[in-house]
């Protein structure tokens, strides 16, 4: 069973994303800030961070960043997941270190399958 940090402010998404995680035999952490997900992430050493760009205290480049340049984080795999139309969003992402982007909604076979990959990698 891998641990996965969901870091979203919606409750909906964040308890859709709960359920769907149960349903695939993991156990999901839930942070509804980028302060409080740095502080699980750090505390909770998930085996992948699911990240919204879009948090009301910070942004996710920032979280990801600080991810990165920390030493008990910096390998976790990070996912980053977005509504944003932004066309050079999923580049930028990438450039600051995420594993890989998904657009919202998030599809319950892609998660399955984004989960696969990166739990089998750890």
């Amino acid at each position: 069973m891998a641990r996965i940090l969901f870091v979203d402010d919606d409750p909906f998404t964040l308890e859709t994303l709960n359920k769907s995680v149960q349903i695939f035999g993991h156990q999901a952490i839930l942070a509804s800030s980028g302060k409080q997900g740095l502080d699980m992430a750090r505390s909770q050493c998930p085996d992948l961070i699911m990240l919204d760009m879009m948090l009301p205290d910070m942004d996710g480049l920032t979280i990801l960043k600080d991810l990165r340049h920390t030493p008990s984080t910096a390998l976790i795999p990070v996912v980053v997941l977005s509504a944003s139309p932004e066309v050079d969003f999923a580049e930028v992402s990438r450039a600051a270190g995420a594993d890989n982007v998904l657009n919202k909604p998030v599809r319950l076979q892609t998660l399955q399958d984004v989960i696969q990959r990166y739990i089998t990698k750890s």
